[in-house]
């Protein structure tokens, strides 16, 4: 009868891991990675590899491109560098 009882807890926690990575996509994970710090941030290339969503900075590009294009990052230049600032989800919908 013990062995009925440890089989139940495994079942529980895979389904919450593969609901956690079908939801979101690279470019989200980017983004909620960036709203977790203080608003008004300005965010550089360097920040955003560090925040390792992306393997390489082609990729990196694909998603700062694609959340531009979804109006969730503003793409400025600050001093001749390329910079990035966040913008709400309510602001991108206007």
């Amino acid at each position: 009868m013990a062995s009925a009882v440890a089989p139940s807890p495994a079942p529980k926690e895979e389904p919450a891991e593969t609901s956690a990575t079908e939801v979101i996509s690279p470019a989200d994970a980017l983004y909620d990675k960036c709203a977790q710090r203080p608003a008004g941030q300005i965010f550089f290339q360097r920040d955003l590899s560090n925040m390792q969503v992306a393997d390489t900075v082609a990729q990196l590009i694909v998603l700062l491109q694609e959340l531009c294009d979804r109006h969730l990052l503003k793409l400025m230049s600050l001093e001749g560098e390329m910079c990035w600032k966040l913008r709400s989800r309510e602001e991108a919908d206007k």
